[in-house]
């Protein structure tokens, strides 16, 4: 396979990238069977993997502290898989110490929703959408993260879709300081708010029906504005992860919940089924769309996927 990162943009020789992909080779394969991954990922290590962590590794070089990295796409596009394969690398082939915190895990409790369904508006039921994470509790993870010394530990929550529940902190998972690289990764990570002109139209028939004043949405677009604004200048840098249209959205949302259920003991509240998910996905369409027009202009690296989910293009804005 050719290599999808662009060749001027690479900051490691052929050579350098040889002798890493041979020492990362086997420890990336074993993580490709415990993701239940199948080996057509394995070209990739050469061709995107090793160099975009050397990316990473060259932004951190310029950082005076924790470099913060966004990773923002779709559902299902693959960011929890790119987040842990790079953290691989970064750590066995670079030397550093990484972490990952997914705005998943910072989703306010099902008691809280409910009382923004109640006071707000009924959508703000269905986690997701902005207004439904803790932000404060993001920025705090964030700003502790950045300052953890040698030795010192940091516990970063765990949210369980199967249970639309935070995980008690038995489950949390801990990090050692001092980190290196922050990964932050979320389908809604570094997003910026609309226009109010846009959110006139509705977008799908969720909104038409269930938001016909356009109270959800202009909630919505204003926590985008306030505290989700402040807890995105926390990133160094966007990486984005563009789906070729929004119709792969539901396909692969799909194919990650038939994987979760897999892995869950209980399957309560997990969207199997595509009437189910079809409205789930529908409370994220509108930021969804928003963004893969916004988000190319803005990141400083694009991932272009094609409707097999596989890698197609690399564009870098930051060199």
């Amino acid at each position: 396979m050719n290599s999808i990162w662009p060749a001027k943009q690479c900051a490691l020789s052929t050579i350098e990238i040889d002798k890493l992909h041979q020492h990362l080779i086997h420890p990336f394969e074993r993580r490709l069977q415990e993701l239940r991954i199948d080996n057509s990922l394995l070209p990739y290590l050469k061709s995107f993997y090793i160099p975009f962590a050397a990316w990473i590794n060259e932004q951190r070089s310029h950082s005076p502290q924790t470099l913060v990295v966004g990773i923002n796409g779709a559902q299902g596009s693959g960011k929890s898989t790119l987040s842990q394969l790079v953290t691989d690398i970064l750590e066995q082939g670079f030397g550093l110490t990484t972490a990952i915190l997914s705005i998943d895990d910072i989703y306010k409790t099902r008691l809280q929703r409910q009382q923004m369904s109640a006071e707000l508006h009924p959508l703000f039921e269905t986690r997701g959408v902005p207004g439904t994470h803790d932000t404060s509790l993001g920025m705090e993870l964030i700003k502790q993260t950045i300052a953890l010394k040698k030795g010192e530990q940091l516990l970063y929550p765990v949210f369980d879709k199967g249970n639309d529940e935070p995980s008690p902190k038995s489950n949390w998972k801990t990090y050692t300081g001092p980190i290196d690289i922050l990964i932050f990764e979320g389908w809604c990570v570094g997003a910026q708010a609309q226009t109010e002109s846009a959110l006139i139209q509705d977008v799908n028939s969720l909104e038409q029906e269930e938001d016909s004043q356009g109270i959800w949405r202009h909630i919505v677009n204003e926590h985008l504005k306030t505290d989700y604004r402040a807890l995105f200048d926390s990133l160094d840098c966007i990486i984005f992860l563009q789906t070729p249209h929004f119709d792969c959205v539901l396909k692969w949302r799909g194919l990650q919940e038939r994987k979760l259920a897999n892995k869950q003991q209980h399957e309560k509240h997990l969207m199997t089924a595509e009437k189910t998910l079809k409205r789930f996905i529908a409370h994220y369409e509108r930021l969804t769309r928003f963004q893969l027009e916004d988000l190319p202009t803005r990141a400083d690296i694009t991932i272009k996927l094609g409707e097999d989910h596989q890698m197609k293009q690399v564009l870098i804005r930051r060199p």
